[in-house]
């Protein structure tokens, strides 16, 4: 009987932990309030980084937090295949679409959800005031907020520590006084590639002696971008290397390797593209993948009428450098995809502890795994 009563009260427990542990999983999946992330890379491994991916991370575990259905659907980095999605979010009947202006598709997909009354959400790259204005009142009407980071800053961050790391070489036998830098572009048309480049082009008049000896469009791929590299390098010297997103960064430390360049490079880009360990960069700027979570919690905000109407607009600067504090930390959690440990319902207004979203803040919410 005593046998019998503690195998009771082992099953009693170990059904009871089950729910605990199932509540989350229970909560997003009962959720009356669905949303569509319409992502424009890809579900796995790619050779334009794992970014987007990552911003999927990070929204899964923001869902969760706030009792949210979330449903992504990958366009692959292909903008026809993006346009021709807005029959799957129609069906689907969200709550709100979140959409990215890659390659300004955003136009297409808005004007046929906003047929269906459907709300949309601006991620990451919004659209221009000229694209704003082809719009019917009803259809600007539907896109409920946006958020962005600052992408110009960026630019000329990534830009200033580059030189600033140039000049702390220690072989100053090899450092060229006439310096010599080389621009890597993401693409011609998405507003986060068109502004790292202004950014960029800003701050380099602040250089004296840095000459800028090619600017050359490598599509976000690492591929292309060593492709490039390599042949550039067998015509110029290069001395810095600005590289609007890590991967292209990797591929452009590929091919100095290979070169077998005798004088030192250093080397930027932007994402913390952990995954890319094999070509670490000298400096990187990220942090900007969060805000893939970020933005439902503004949507959870909106939903319940507690974010006043002047903040569902954002321009955020919330790029950190990777000599940051707080890269290491951030960075180790996600390649454990360890993500579950930050609350990011602690951003809510919902929240009687409400905390303005930065990384650092960000890191402050990381107690105990739930």
């Amino acid at each position: 009987m005593a046998k019998q009563l503690c195998m009771y009260k082992k099953t009693m427990i170990l059904s009871i932990l089950l729910v605990i542990f199932s509540l989350p999983l229970l909560c997003q999946a009962n959720s009356d309030f669905k949303v569509i992330f319409v992502n424009p890379g890809h579900p796995k491994e790619n050779p334009t980084g794992n970014f987007w991916l990552n911003v999927t991370h990070f929204m899964e575990a923001a869902a969760n937090d706030l009792n949210i259905e979330l449903v992504t659907i990958y366009a692959h980095r292909n903008h026809i295949l993006m346009k021709s999605l807005a029959n799957e979010i129609i069906s689907s009947s969200p709550n709100y679409v979140i959409l990215v202006n890659e390659k300004g598709v955003a136009i297409n997909i808005i004007k046929q959800v906003a047929a269906h009354d459907i709300p949309v959400f601006m991620l990451l790259n919004n659209i221009s005031d000229t694209e704003l204005a082809s719009l019917s009142k009803k259809e600007r009407k539907l896109i409920h907020g946006s958020l962005v980071p600052n992408n110009y800053m960026t630019g000329k961050k990534l830009l200033s520590g580059l030189v600033q790391a140039y000049e702390l070489l220690p072989d100053k036998k090899e450092i060229n006084i006439s310096r010599s830098l080389l621009a890597l572009q993401g693409d011609y048309n998405t507003p986060a590639s068109i502004m790292r480049k202004q950014g960029l082009l800003n701050e380099l008049t602040n250089h004296q002696g840095l000459n800028l000896i090619d600017s050359t469009v490598a599509n976000w791929s690492k591929q292309q971008a060593y492709q490039k590299v390599k042949g550039i390098l067998k015509r110029n010297r290069v001395d810095i290397i600005w590289a609007a997103n890590d991967a292209m960064a990797f591929g452009a430390k590929k091919a100095i390797q290979e070169s077998k360049i005798a004088y030192p490079i250093v080397i930027g880009g932007m994402n913390w593209d952990v995954e890319g360990e094999h070509y670490p960069v000298t400096i990187s700027f990220g942090g900007h993948v969060v805000l893939g979570a970020k933005s439902l919690v503004m949507l959870k905000d909106i939903y319940n009428n507690y974010l006043p109407s002047d903040k569902r607009h954002q321009v955020v600067d919330i790029f950190e450098s990777s000599l940051s504090p707080f890269y290491l930390p951030f960075t180790q959690r996600l390649i454990k995809k360890q993500l579950e440990y930050y609350d990011f319902s602690r951003f809510s207004h919902l929240s009687n502890s409400k905390l303005h979203f930065t990384i650092e803040n960000l890191e402050k919410t990381v107690e105990t795994p739930r």
